[in-house]
């Protein structure tokens, strides 16, 4: 099977393909990062090859560069469709690319246990990243993830299919396309959220003008809140959601296993990765030691924090941690919803956290050049932590950066 980017090389290699505002800008080989002196990294963005608010990879690369960021890594559900344009992108932009993915694994006895981890709904259901992706075309790795999105795709047109039911019952009239909700991502990744924004776009279709506030009580069942990003989660909520009017349930089979997703991670060449979700939203993620022994044993040996989901003394307590075990440790903002929001967390430039949070990017990065050369990097083919990897990862990734910033300045 081959590889989710060979597919985008070819996707973007058609010049006759219309560009988003950020592909348009960034195909200026004369392009160059508009900020004179570069501090902070995001390793976790979401594109729209699966869902964001940015329009490309190529918008989210010219994001980061206008933000000043000095490193930016792109970690789309279920695909790594998006990283031959976000490559190109970046670097126009001398801007680092880090390469990653997100899942969403089962553990059947954390399930039975009713224990939660980073989704706080859902018993033994865990999200997973694999970052610095060097082998995005890897077979083994691929077939995993596109046999995912065949369940995301199958349960997502049921979900329009119930969508339109419902608009006939509620409203009388037509509801969303299948062929709207797939036309929102380029190679075919629906989310739910994309189903939210397409049954959004259908009732300001159907009702322009004044009207929409009826017509939208009279489908979603609750007054429209004040703007499209907080609406399309209403709608997620009051429609999609499970005990709604056009629930789906998912098939099991779309979560694999913790260890079938870490194989996975790490034939693509990556990193398995765990992100912290809160403080705690959790019980399993209440202890940090116990959660890390527990990560250990699962072989996922690097953190990565969605900081605005966190506070201070959370963010102080896993870099506390990841520092004792050494381990990288990573800063996201995710952009996987409609609105959208600062490129740099306040934890990621906080003096206390900064240079841990850099640390664990350049790891990433240097990772990421080793295995893309042959070479070993911080974990090996099975998983384990390489003798003297972290070191000789950061050190390679620390180059990369200040590489780059030395270009992007000469």
């Amino acid at each position: 099977m081959p590889g989710d980017t060979a597919v985008a090389a070819e996707c973007y290699s058609q010049s006759a393909a219309p560009l988003s505002r950020g592909a348009a800008t960034c195909h200026d080989p004369g392009m160059t990062a508009p900020v004179a002196a570069r501090r902070g990294t995001n390793s976790h963005v979401h594109t729209n090859h699966s869902f964001s608010v940015f329009t490309s990879p190529a918008e989210a690369a010219e994001a980061a560069a206008a933000a000043g960021l000095e490193a930016i890594g792109i970690n789309d559900f279920f695909t790594v469709s998006g990283f031959t344009e976000f490559r190109a992108a970046c670097s126009r932009l001398a801007l680092p690319a880090l390469y990653c993915c997100e899942c969403i694994s089962m553990d059947s006895a954390a399930e039975a246990a009713g224990e939660l981890y980073n989704d706080p709904a859902n018993p033994g259901r865990i999200y997973l990243s694999a970052k610095g992706i060097a082998r995005p075309d890897d077979p083994a790795g691929n077939a995993v993830l596109a046999e995912i999105r065949r369940h995301q795709d199958t349960r997502n047109r049921a979900l329009v299919e119930r969508v339109g039911e419902h608009f006939k019952k509620t409203s009388g009239q037509t509801g969303p396309t299948w062929a709207e909700v797939v036309g929102q991502t380029p190679h075919g990744n629906t989310t739910e959220r994309h189903v939210a924004k397409a049954i959004l776009a259908t009732i300001h279709r159907l009702t322009p003008g004044p009207a929409f506030a009826d017509k939208y009580l009279q489908v979603v069942g609750e007054p429209a809140k004040p703007d499209a990003a907080q609406q399309q989660i209403q709608i997620r909520n009051c429609l999609l959601k499970a005990g709604k009017p056009c629930y789906v349930p998912e098939d099991r089979a779309a979560f694999p296993t913790v260890e079938r997703l870490r194989d996975a991670f790490l034939a693509l060449g990556a990193i398995p990765t765990y992100p912290v979700l809160g403080n705690p939203l959790t019980a399993c993620e209440k202890d940090i030691s116990a959660l890390f022994d527990r990560l250990d044993r699962w072989g996922f040996r690097a953190i990565e924090l969605i900081s605005n989901r966190n506070t201070d003394d959370r963010v102080a307590a896993v870099v506390a941690e990841c520092a004792r075990r050494s381990w990288p440790v990573c800063d996201g903002t995710e952009h996987n919803t409609p609105a959208m929001e600062p490129m740099l967390t306040k934890w990621v430039l906080d003096p206390r956290f900064a240079a841990a949070f850099r640390d664990g990017l350049a790891v990433n990065l240097g990772h990421q050049e080793l295995v893309g050369s042959g070479q070993t990097g911080y974990v090996n083919a099975r998983g384990a932590i390489v003798p003297g990897s972290l070191a000789a990862c950061r050190s390679l990734g620390q180059r990369l950066l200040e590489r780059s910033a030395a270009g992007m300045t000469a």
